[in-house]
């Protein structure tokens, strides 16, 4: 009895040891520039696993590919064991609006894989020495195959989350008012499925006194308008969005040195096209640039009538420029 139970428990060690010193896998990594290393992927997946790098044989060989796809930062990764089997494989879209910041998300689906397809017990458990498990009743319902536990974590934080972004940006315009209007605008904007933004913009501009008659004449204006658009372009250094604005507001008049008032407020609506373009300026700063071109759909000239006659102040032009460039936080 005593030899046996020696020779158990030397088993037991040595299969303890062989588990604890093998390596848990070896990983083929192919990324576009700007995405983690693969150093980088295996040391936060054997941080998650709680082991630490071996030079042993690896027990699981996997395979990760990160790709783009409409813009959305997409990862294809698979398992095989020693003898080359495939023991499964996932597809996960991840969050991260910038793809060097996947390692985390990554490294938990590569640990979800590893510890499911893993063909021995872990090395925080002790091994023991098997013992007969009865069959189930007919009547059990069978249990779910581990293989295909999906990684829920990842893929419902990136089912559900919507980025957001909120900014403030300076704005320049020529064309709407008598001459060059200067302002700021308050932007919201909501990047939904496949691209799609939508948002939410107001504004405030003014223009320098028009000489009349040696009289003035000042113009502002305040509109707030509604945005639509669809990524085209999304890398690690810019981000393009072709946008189309509804846009409605007032322009007010004020008139000093003329015989009679003159001050008017008047509204106006405006339609126009741009494109948004976005540079990262950190892991939420954004630097937001917006030029576009607007038409006037309402262009009522303004004149004043002094000593009988009536003479010409200022109409929008039919087209007008304008430019905005500001900050903006992105938020979920």
């Amino acid at each position: 009895m005593r030899a046996t139970a020696a020779v158990l428990a030397g088993c037991t060690l040595s299969m303890h040891a062989g588990t604890a010193n093998a390596a848990p896998f070896a990983l083929e990594w192919s990324a576009p520039e700007g995405c983690p290393a693969r150093e980088r992927v295996v040391a936060a997946s054997l941080a998650r696993l709680k082991e630490r790098e071996s030079s042993a044989v690896p027990e699981l060989y996997v395979r990760g590919d990160i790709v783009f796809e409409d813009g959305a930062i997409i990862g294809e990764f698979r398992v095989r064991d020693a003898a080359g089997v495939d023991l499964g494989e996932r597809r996960v879209r991840f969050d991260e609006s910038r793809c060097e910041d996947i390692v985390e998300s990554a490294a938990l689906v590569l640990a979800m894989m590893i510890a499911v397809a893993r063909p021995h017990v872990p090395p925080s458990q002790p091994a023991v020495v098997p013992v007969p498990v009865p069959e189930p009743k007919p009547e059990s319902a069978p249990l779910p195959h581990p293989e295909r536990t999906p990684p829920r974590a990842a893929t419902a934080r990136a089912a559900t989350r919507v980025p957001m972004t909120l900014g403030a940006s300076a704005v320049a315009s020529a064309g709407f008012l008598p001459n060059a209007g200067f302002g700021g605008a308050l932007r919201w904007t909501a990047t939904l499925g496949r691209g799609v933004v939508l948002g939410v913009e107001g504004s405030f501009e003014a223009a320098q006194p028009v000489e009349v008659l040696g009289a003035r004449a000042t113009f502002r204006s305040v509109d707030v308008g509604a945005l639509a658009g669809v990524r085209i372009l999304r890398s690690e250094w810019i981000e393009l969005v072709p946008m189309l604005e509804a846009r409605g507001g007032i322009v007010i008049v004020s008139t000093s040195g003329f015989r009679s008032a003159y001050d008017t407020t008047r509204f106006a609506s405006i339609v126009g096209a741009g494109v948004l373009a976005r540079i990262p300026l950190g892991p939420m700063l954004r630097l937001d640039v917006l030029p576009d071109v607007r038409v006037p759909l309402n262009a009522d000239a303004f004149m004043v009538r002094e000593r009988g006659e009536l003479f010409h102040v200022h109409r929008p032009a039919p087209v007008e420029g304008r430019v905005a460039v500001g900050i903006a936080v992105e938020f979920p």
